[in-house]
């Protein structure tokens, strides 16, 4: 039988730059980068990323950047830096970041955050020798080198001076000589500058400068030094503008030169130097002016450039800075932002590439490693690809409809025995000899010994080497006699609709497992006893997460682990049960496309958000994704395979990757979670030290972040306030916490971090305080006490004055009662009003001085008893103790406004008042407590506004004791009114209510302090008699009057009249 196919062939070249392949992530202007050009990167202690650009220096902390710009020329700006063109960035011992410009140096303080700036000054020889500074560095010593555009300096911080040194002592600006553009020291402690005319060696015993003449030694004239590095060999590594990179081993005597060739694929990419750097791991890394080359040894280099249609390339090819931050990310600024990625992968990443040396597509779609160490890779529209990692050959075989070829382009899976390759396709089933490469294919024809249906999905040879075919709708068997037999009756017998095979498995005991695609769930088949079973997911957490499979395998302990379309599932063969893997236990991502198990036991499965590894001991996993070297964050279901080796290989939409689990190193980085800002209300505070805050500044956020930039959008919050939060709260990615009316107290408030490797980092803490507001001090509740005891007293002298004058009134009415039986009578109707006046007036003062007593009796009790009250009981003390106080001093006051009314001494405070506005206001800010008492009020004004001369106070207090009357007297379901009518030169101001009336005969005596109408029903409401009398006198002292309509059971009417001038007497005004 024929084949077709087409043969491509990797160059060493193309492979290794395979293999080697970097996927990049790109920061830049549109995620908050200040300026494209970044020209230095540092890390501080606390973890921030700091980025040098022509225009602002940039601080990061992996969700949001803040800039920092020049803000004029005034000195000691605190908030700004003294130029927006940042060369560099360093931090010294003391945490003070320094930041070189092009108009001189500023110096962040670490504790105040304070920005002080230092600059050239012609008349200061103690000042900078050059405004325009290239590079700073801090030796062994802790010394600070600034490099400028005419000379060297050291800067004494402690005194802000600065010490010069010119390499030539012409001190001419524009001299190359004298303009440093690089700063390093050596393993002995030797300091070595690079300028625009060559390399020179500072002999500090001396003061003087050695010229180092690579040029003698290379045969070469060196000139402008744009970079020198120190390995960790202590080798020096010396970048040129145009001359290339040389290499000085420790001593310095011997060297290595890299220059741009052109035929040669493994030189260094260009002759401009602009920076070196070496990773963690050794890694020697060149930044040029066409792209980032990291150093093989052998002289040999890998080059990364700029690709226009791949986002996960470097951002730009001019390079101008290398760092690696404390996670071992690597940073790269370029002229237009910042490229990362981490150098530390496992993870190897194959996929398209343009020209004809390349896989077919990119979208990947099945994988399987034959016994020769081939791989055999699906696509999605491209065929079968044949890739030899031996040679480097990859073999393409597609559908031909003029030969007998593969029988459709796309592939869904792909497995084999021996030297037989048994391919899945969206039209057939296919198997390509080794041997022969000729290919056989399989479809269905209509009768019972055809292939069940030609869109073939998944694919197990089981331990009989009997080859089980899952289809869209069925599922079939192959044997070696060359006979398709149909296995439907496991699925139609046992009422399972969903014939979509998505995966099968035979466990260790030959039980067949079938996932289906949409909701047939797990079903199992015993091939040996026909026993069938379905798993479904129900409402228990103890079944399938849901009944879309993707995949299944098992470990070696028996058990299932299960792919779904919401989560990873593991099936306990021995309980029947079920323990669900999604999201809120660390999954990257709940779509699960494939699982394979490592030679641990540890399951590793593809998602829509990377892959996932589920260490099995500590129950925890760890993500990768695209920072990583992942092709992307999204797989394919299919495409997942383990080799014989242990070597993994998971596809997706951009390719596939392999790696070897066994070399994943455990990561130690963990830091802990940095407090970034606390705001109250909005507005930012300092919060260097614990935080205390006014009693009012309780509404309070905290925004934080954890310094790990491997995997910024799957690093999970959690943060609690002690005194609030009972549990941690789980924000997830949110990296803010907000708090409000928090009440006085101590709190601490704790948060934490769980990055990629799904550890939780170490608690952050900081205590916070919120005093107490000046009411609730010791010394307030002591004046409080005070108080009260006052009260106390005078009520007691004040009853006992008005015993007396009942007493002495008494004697002299008994004295005439023989004079006038008239007076007499009238006497006793008195005397009656005054009992009922003072046991009304008794009982309302009896209330609250029992609650005050009782209330300090318990106080008492407890610092007797050596017990510490708490705080919500000692407020709810105080607060009824404050209460009752404010009840008695009411009544004091209008037992002692009564007296002054009465006695002529007391005075009104007239002004010019909206009569309308005042009285609608008092009835509105009663409404909540009249319609809690189930009372409709009803107001009803017939002018819109009247200014009239009063007492705004004593007007208001009339309102509200004739409301509150009524509201005493009105039962449930009544309504209370309020009306204002215009008299022209006066105005009634009536309240109206359907309560229970008073009796004629007590109108009048209604208004006299000694005369409230008492009976049953009114007993029941209490009251002292003093709102009405009060509300006469008071009425009376503006010149108006009051009336009262009401009959018994009819309701009440009071209505009061005051003129809109007062043309009263001065007696009465204060």
């Amino acid at each position: 039988m024929g084949f077709f196919d087409c043969i491509y062939f990797f160059t060493p070249i193309i492979v290794k730059a395979e293999e080697e392949d970097i996927n990049f992530k790109r920061i830049n202007i549109e995620d908050g980068l200040s300026q494209a050009s970044v020209e230095s990167i540092f890390q501080d202690n606390y973890g921030y990323m700091w980025f040098g650009t022509e225009d602002g220096l940039n601080r990061y902390d992996g969700h949001n950047f803040d800039v920092f710009k020049y803000e004029g020329s005034k000195k000691n700006n605190i908030n700004g830096i003294i130029s927006n063109i940042v060369s560099d960035v360093l931090q010294d011992k003391d945490g003070d970041l320094l930041i070189a410009t092009s108009k001189g140096l500023s110096k962040i303080d670490n504790k105040t955050g304070k920005i002080v700036s230092y600059t050239y000054d012609e008349k200061n020889n103690n000042s900078l020798s050059h405004y325009n500074i290239w590079d700073i560095f801090i030796d062994s010593k802790n010394r600070i080198w600034v490099g400028t555009e005419n000379g060297l300096n050291i800067f004494f911080k402690e005194k802000g001076t600065f010490k010069r040194i010119y390499i030539k002592e012409t001190n001419l600006n524009g001299d190359p000589n004298n303009f440093v553009t690089s700063i390093e020291e050596d393993g002995k402690g030797n300091i070595w500058v690079g300028t625009k005319d060559g390399l020179e060696k500072y002999d500090e015993k001396n003061n003087k400068f050695l010229r180092v003449d690579l040029g003698n030694l290379s045969n070469i004239n060196l000139q402008y030094v744009s970079k020198i590095y120190k390995d960790k060999n202590n080798h020096l590594w010396i970048g040129t503008k145009d001359n290339g990179l040389f290499e000085l081993d420790e001593e310095g005597n011997k060297i290595n030169r890299f220059q741009k060739e052109e035929e040669n694929p493994f030189g260094i990419p260009s002759n401009t130097i602009r920076a070196v750097y070496e990773d963690e791991i050794g890694n020697i890394w060149i930044g040029t002016d066409r792209g980032l080359a990291k150093y093989l040894g052998n002289n040999k280099f890998i080059t990364y450039k700029n690709s226009l249609y791949n986002p996960q390339s470097l951002t730009n090819d001019q390079i101008n800075t290398i760092f690696e931050d404390k996670s071992g990310i690597v940073w790269v600024g370029t002229n237009n932002g910042i490229s990362t990625f981490n150098p530390k992968t496992i993870f190897k990443h194959y996929k398209r590439t343009q020209g004809k040396n390349s896989f077919s597509d990119n979208m990947i779609q099945g994988i399987y490693e034959d016994k020769d160490g081939e791989l055999w890779i699906g696509t999605n529209s491209g065929g079968l690809n044949r890739f030899n990692r031996k040679n480097n050959n990859i073999k393409i075989y597609k559908h031909d409809e003029d030969q007998n070829s593969i029988s459709d382009d796309t592939v869904w899976t792909v497995t084999g025995k021996d030297d037989e390759i048994w391919i899945a396709t969206s039209y057939g089933l296919n198997k390509l000899n080794k041997k022969t490469n000729t290919f056989t294919n399989y479809y269905n024809d209509g009768t019972d010994k055809s292939l069940i249906w030609n869109e073939v999905k998944s694919l197990y040879i089981d331990r009989e080497g009997i080859l089980w075919i899952g289809t869209r709708n069925g599922l079939c068997t192959f044997d070696r006699k060359d006979s398709f037999k149909s296995y439907n009756f496991i699925f139609d017998n046992n009422g399972i609709i969903d014939k979509f095979i998505t995966s099968i498995y035979e466990d260790d005991s030959g039980v067949m497992w079938f996932g289906s695609a949409i909701n047939g769930g797990v079903t199992s088949y015993n091939k040996s006893t026909g026993q069938v079973k379905n798993y479904k997911s129900e409402e228990s957490d103890d079944s399938l997460s849901i009944n879309s499979i993707k995949a299944i395998t098992g470990d070696k302990l028996g058990n299932l682990w299960i792919a779904t379309n919401y989560g990873l599932n593991k099936f306990d063969r021995k309980t029947k049960g079920f323990s669900r893997y999604t999201e809120k236990l660390g999954l990257a991502n709940n779509f699960v496309y494939g699982v394979l198990i490592d030679n641990e036991g540890n399951p590793w499965v593809s998602t829509n958000g990377g892959i996932c590894k589920l260490d099995i001991v500590k129950n925890k996993f760890i993500s990768f994704n695209i920072t990583d070297g992942l092709q992307n964050n999204e797989f394919n279901a299919y495409s997942f395979h383990k080799s014989k080796s242990g070597e993994m290989f998971f596809g997706g939409i951009n390719g596939f990757n392999s790696f070897y689990p066994g070399k994943l190193q455990e990561e130690t980085f963990l830091p802990k979670v940095v407090i970034k800002d606390f705001l109250i209300s909005g507005n930012h505070k300092d919060i260097r030290e614990n935080i205390i805050l006014n009693y009012n500044q309780n509404f309070f956020s905290f925004e934080f972040f954890l310094p790990d930039y491997r995997n910024v959008t799957k690093t999970n919050y959690a943060y609690k306030l002690d005194g609030v939060d009972k549990s941690w709260i789980y924000s997830n990615n949110r990296n803010y916490a907000n708090y409000t009316n928090v009440r006085p107290g101590k709190y601490r408030f704790l948060v934490k971090a769980r990055n990629a490797t799904g550890e939780w980092s170490d608690p952050t803490v900081i205590d916070v305080m919120i005093k107490n507001p000046p009411w609730q001090t010791p010394m307030a509740y002591t004046l409080y006490i005070i108080i009260i005891i006052i009260i106390v007293i005078f009520i007691w002298n004040r009853m006992n004055i008005l015993e007396g004058l009942v007493r002495q009134r008494t004697l002299e009415l008994n004295n005439k009662l023989d004079e006038n039986e008239e007076l007499y009578n009238k006497l006793i109707k008195i005397e009656r009003y005054k009992n009922n006046y003072f046991v009304n007036l008794s009982h309302e003062l009896r209330t609250p001085l029992n609650v005050i007593l009782a209330t300090v009796q318990l106080i008492n009790e407890f610092n007797s008893k050596g017990k510490k009250i708490t705080k919500d009981k000692l407020a709810y003390y105080m607060d009824a103790l404050k209460g009752n106080s404010d009840r008695l001093l009411r009544l004091i006051n209008n037992i002692i406004d009564t007296s002054k009314i009465e006695s002529g001494t007391y005075r009104l405070h007239i002004t010019e008042v909206d009569i309308v506005y005042l009285v609608e206001e008092v009835a509105l800010s009663m409404k909540n407590y009249i319609e809690s008492k189930g009372i409709e009020l009803i107001i009803d004004p017939e002018i819109e506004e009247k200014a009239i001369e009063c007492d705004r106070g004593e007007i208001e207090r009339c309102v509200v004791n004739l409301i509150g009357n009524a509201v005493k007297f009105t039962k449930e379901g009544g309504t209370i009114e309020v009306v204002i009518k215009d008299n022209i030169d006066t105005v009634d101001i009536i309240v109206r209510d359907t309560g229970i009336g008073i009796d004629e005969k007590y109108h009048k005596a209604i208004f006299n302090r000694f005369g409230q109408a008492y009976n049953s029903i009114t007993e029941e409401h209490g009251g002292s008699g003093l709102g009405l009398t009060l509300v006469n006198q008071l009425v009376k002292l503006h010149k108006g009057d009051i009336k009262l309509k009401s009959k018994l059971g009819e309701g009440s009417e009071f209505t009061i009249t005051i003129p809109v001038k007062q043309n009263i007497d001065n007696n009465d005004i204060d």
